[in-house]
């Protein structure tokens, strides 16, 4: 196999079209040989079902009695057999490059590093006087000025191939982080290739996956996806060794707050090879920090090998500072401002997340992710002082990997996936959580639809839309004209400024 098909130069993958496709045409007639697109095929007729019975472990594309009027009215239809086989080959290319030799030699350098917090030098006006007039800022609120004049220009290609990686927890990844939806995240090829884009991903523990059992088994069938990557062949027996315990590492089972439904779960999880866990609950209390203590007990208890833990969200310093005393490895920030979340609305809570980021610059040691509304604003979340942004829709929206498959929706507008926020009616419907007479309680997210062409390809792949937000990224470190996120997190945040609506207009086209 080495001698027969040789994996180009990164430059040669990104720049070279020709090199790239004969690469990628050729390793797909070896996979073809080898039986892998059977296995593929095979999984995928599982994974596109209407019944979730027939789907499981993952969740499959189900219709409820709470989906949006679109959806209800829609028709189901079958992916292109051509457009799904031209998503394997975008799909193997993304992994191919995501994975490639040279920029796994720059993930091992920042996973050999300690984490950076970021801290601060002087205070920032903008959070002083929000903090004076008691005036809540939105992240949508801040923009950035370029910076960098006075050194060489910031090389795109140089940040793509060293990422951007960043410590997040025990090991290297990106700053992109698969959410706790089961709307997303409830399919095995979607976890896996989240797993495989070095991004943390959680296995989800809502809808469908409030059983144990169902929530294990997708952890297994993920695990299974994972250890069957097409990157593998034609890698050394240490390259392969060194990926697959990167990229099991990245699924993230995720736990209830309560240590007494939490332990159970984590313990059946551990047994099928979860080793990162994400106690999650979006209500503040002391439950997380308490779940959290009687984890690492399990862990001494039991003699488990190391784990990693991330908890939140969290709506204070003294409550993180706690979580990272207590063992937590990071922490999640977050509250309410999803695009499909609605808890804002119903509580009135503000969706000043930024504030309490800042506020945490220079009390941890651990790294801050931050969801809800984050992967709208990149530059600015990463400058506040996150580390980690949580996505969801914005990644595996209406791609093949997520549930349902090759399954879609259609109508006359387009092909498309329903999707609920964690709360929504649809979600909590399929967790059991119905009321009588079909009253669903406290929905604290909206039903609607994720496009098959998110972006306006006809490639429906997840990782396509990961390259576009990762380049989001890039982008800024690189009007910044910095070469990493801990750099970019300490000049960035003394470029912060308050903007405008109409500076929100010209940003966008017009």
């Amino acid at each position: 196999m080495g001698s027969k098909l040789v994996l180009p130069s990164f430059e040669s993958l990104l720049r070279q079209p020709e090199v790239a496709e004969n690469f990628i045409h050729k390793k797909m007639e070896l996979l073809q040989q080898k039986g892998h697109q059977d296995w593929v095929r095979h999984e995928y007729e599982r994974e596109s079902q209407t019944d979730p019975k027939k789907a499981y472990p993952s969740q499959g594309l189900i219709r409820t009695p709470y989906d949006s009027d679109r959806s209800k009215k829609a028709k189901i239809a079958k992916l292109d057999e051509e457009v799904f086989d031209s998503t394997q080959r975008t799909a193997l290319y993304y992994l191919e490059l995501l994975n490639h030799p040279e920029r796994i030699k720059a993930l091992l350098r920042v996973h050999n590093q300690p984490f950076v917090p970021p801290s601060i030098k002087r205070a920032q006006p903008i959070f002083v006087q929000a903090e004076a007039e008691r005036r809540a800022i939105a992240i949508t609120d801040l923009a950035l000025q370029a910076q960098g004049a006075d050194r060489p220009r910031s090389s795109r290609t140089q940040r793509l191939l060293e990422g951007p990686f960043i410590k997040l927890g025990t090991q290297a990844r990106s700053i992109l982080c698969g959410s706790a939806n089961p709307e997303s995240w409830g399919a095995a090829p979607a976890l896996a290739a989240m797993a495989q884009a070095h991004s943390l991903v959680g296995v989800p523990r809502d809808g469908l996956f409030t059983d144990i059992q169902r929530q294990v088994d997708l952890a297994k069938k993920a695990f299974e996806w994972i250890e069957k990557s097409p990157v593998l062949i034609g890698r050394s027996a240490t390259e392969q060794a060194q990926l697959l315990k990167l990229w099991r590492h990245n699924l993230m089972g995720v736990l209830e707050p309560s240590a007494k439904k939490a332990i159970p779960r984590a313990e059946q999880l551990y047994a099928a090879g979860i080793r990162t866990f994400r106690v999650y609950s979006p209500e503040p209390g002391t439950d997380l920090i308490w779940t959290v203590t009687k984890l690492r007990q399990i862990q001494r208890q039991n003699n488990w090998e190391k784990i990693e833990i991330f908890a939140g969200q969290v709506i204070s310093v003294d409550q993180a500072v706690s979580l990272q005393d207590h063992g937590a490895n990071g922490v999640y920030v977050g509250i309410g401002g999803g695009g499909r979340c609605i808890t804002g609305v119903r509580s009135g809570l503000a969706i000043n997340w930024p504030q309490l980021v800042e506020q945490l610059r220079g009390q941890l040691k651990i790294p801050v992710i931050v969801e809800g509304g984050a992967s709208d604003a990149i530059a600015q979340t990463l400058a506040v002082g996150a580390s980690g942004i949580g996505v969801t829709r914005s990644v595996s929206g209406g791609a093949v990997e997520s549930p349902g498959g090759w399954l879609y929706f259609k109508d006359s507008k387009s092909m498309f996936k329903p999707y609920g926020g964690e709360a929504s009616a649809r979600v909590k419907y399929m967790g059991g959580r119905g009321g009588p007479f079909g009253v669903i309680q406290y929905v604290e997210g909206q039903t609607t639809e994720a496009n098959m062409n998110y972006d306006r390809v006809e490639v429906p792949t997840l990782l396509h839309n990961y390259y576009l937000l990762n380049g989001d990224a890039i982008l800024s470190l690189v009007f910044q004209n910095v070469s990493s996120i801990a750099e970019f997190q300490q000049v960035a945040f003394e470029s912060l400024v308050r903007v405008s609506p109409m500076d929100l207009t010209l940003r966008n086209t017009h």
